[in-house]
């Protein structure tokens, strides 16, 4: 394999951007919601939770940022549960948003006709939630929270209408239209980012790529790891980037030698990061005594 490792220091500066992005993000997301955030505060959670996603399966450290982490940061589990939820529906509407411009852009791609129905189905659920949001979440949260004043079925039934209540009320302070169009903006410039580390991986390889060509190869390869997988996305990933790849032009060797660098190159400085963030950080495992004290 012939590589030029000069461009691996330049994809990892485009990476440590996108997740300074990635963190900002987070950040703007509580603090809509009326909690006092930093980008400090959400710095350690946010690393933590990638790493126990890259060492752990089925995308665990989501779980803990949800359950877990929020108590450290004086943020509501429930607020933080609803923040990944908005994130990930923001993630799929921006990575299917740049999968469709490489695919109209790059004339030469023939795309699987499977692929393409799915990413059409997936765009129009996404936008589907992000205006039901933006258009219902207050009028459902004002009803839930008529429901759990006057519930006259139990202590059971009022904490689930309260939750449901706090849940949508979260999602419309998110949701107001200046923030979600905020956290689009955010969204393209960060994920923009981390094809960068694509486009220097392929040019370090002289796989023959654009920037474009880059966004095309990490909207698919990102798309295959969105689902709970094994850790760090062993397999799932290197599928998906070995066959965009090829889509764009490069030979199976070049595929496979790129498979392999930028899947390290995303698993291990992120998962280093979050280590440090957790050794550092003791206090973010706080929450959990709590947790398993309602259980």
């Amino acid at each position: 394999m012939d590589f030029n490792w000069a461009y691996l220091g330049m994809g990892l500066i485009s990476l440590f951007v996108g997740y300074a992005l990635r963190i900002s993000r987070w950040n703007i997301m509580l603090s809509s919601s009326g909690n006092n955030s930093t980008f400090k505060k959400c710095s350690a959670p946010f690393l933590g939770s990638i790493a126990i996603n890259n060492l752990l399966p089925l995308r665990l450290g989501d779980v803990f940022r949800a359950l877990i982490f929020p108590d450290s940061m004086g943020v509501t589990k429930t607020i933080a549960a609803t923040s990944i939820v908005l994130e990930r529906v923001i993630d799929l509407i921006t990575l299917l948003a740049y999968l469709a411009l490489g695919v109209y852009s790059i004339e030469k791609i023939k795309v699987p006709t499977k692929l393409v129905e799915t990413s059409t189905i997936l765009a129009a659920v996404c936008v589907g939630v992000l205006f039901f949001c933006l258009l219902f979440s207050r009028t459902l949260s004002n009803y839930f929270d008529r429901l759990e004043k006057n519930s006259a079925n139990g202590p059971g039934f009022k904490k689930i209408y309260g939750l449901f209540g706090s849940t949508l009320k979260g999602l419309r302070t998110m949701c107001r239209p200046k923030a979600v169009l905020l956290l689009l903006g955010v969204s393209l410039l960060l994920w923009g980012g981390e094809a960068g580390l694509f486009y220097f991986i392929s040019a370090g390889l002289g796989i023959e790529s654009t920037p474009i060509g880059a966004l095309l190869v990490m909207s698919i390869a990102t798309l295959s790891t969105l689902l709970p997988s094994t850790p760090g996305y062993v397999g799932t990933f290197h599928l998906a980037a070995y066959t965009a790849i090829t889509l764009i032009g490069g030979t199976p060797q070049q595929a496979g030698s790129f498979a392999v660098i930028v899947h390290l190159a995303l698993w291990v400085p992120t998962t280093l990061a979050g280590i440090v963030a957790i050794i550092f950080s003791p206090s973010l495992f706080f929450g959990a005594k709590s947790l398993i004290g309602k259980l």
